[in-house]
């Protein structure tokens, strides 16, 4: 009988599969000149949905398989991830590729470093991190990314990040800042123009706005 493992959504085929070799089976003994009468058909078919003993070693092996799948961690927060850095990325996530290529996050991050200043930066960080903390021992190896964006806390670090940050845009000093930080290559990655630029800012600018609404 084949090993079928519970992957790729396919447990519900491979179940059907052990009942079909079994039918498949029952009707080669009962074949007599490769032909099976129809009332035998019916017998053989009604014995096998009373469920026979011959498929229950088939249908345990099978589960085993199943929960051995289904028990796998499906989380994907990792222990090198940062998570304060992915919290500032999400408000420009809809702009991710076309309007702020990935490469340039870099910069993106450099000038967060800055606008914050060492002391708030790292206050922000340890909340980041104790949250994910805080959320691993609710979900254990299951947590996910959408565990802590959705989380209350994480809105409220986020709000706190983003009004340093317009605090310091809104200086005489700020657009200049978020320029020399943002308007530089990158590898083969070119520097982003004045509309993109204007772009990303306004963004991170809105959403300030909404979340201290």
């Amino acid at each position: 009988m084949e090993q079928n493992s519970c992957v790729n959504n396919r447990a519900c085929h491979a179940i059907s599969s052990v009942v079909l070799d079994v039918v498949q089976a029952l009707l080669r003994e009962r074949s007599v000149n490769g032909k099976v009468d129809l009332a035998d058909v019916d017998r053989l078919i009604a014995l096998v949905r009373r469920g026979p003993m011959s498929l229950d070693p088939a249908y345990a092996q099978q589960e085993e398989r199943c929960r051995a799948q289904h028990s796998k961690p499906k989380g994907n927060v990792g222990a090198r991830s940062n998570p304060f850095q992915r919290l500032m990325v999400r408000p420009l996530e809809p702009l991710l590729g076309q309007v702020l290529p990935r490469p340039l996050l870099a910069h993106y991050f450099a000038f967060v470093d800055v606008a914050l200043g060492p002391a708030a930066r790292d206050e922000l960080d340890r909340d980041c991190r104790a949250l994910i903390q805080a959320l691993l021992v609710v979900h254990g190896n299951n947590l996910t990314w959408d565990h802590f964006y959705g989380d209350s806390r994480s809105t409220a670090i986020l709000r706190r990040a983003l009004a340093i940050i317009t605090s310091i845009l809104t200086q005489p000093h700020g657009p200049a800042m978020w320029r020399n930080h943002m308007g530089r290559p990158v590898g083969d990655t070119p520097a982003l123009q004045a509309e993109p630029l204007k772009t990303i800012l306004d963004c991170l600018l809105q959403t300030h706005h909404g979340l201290a609404a």
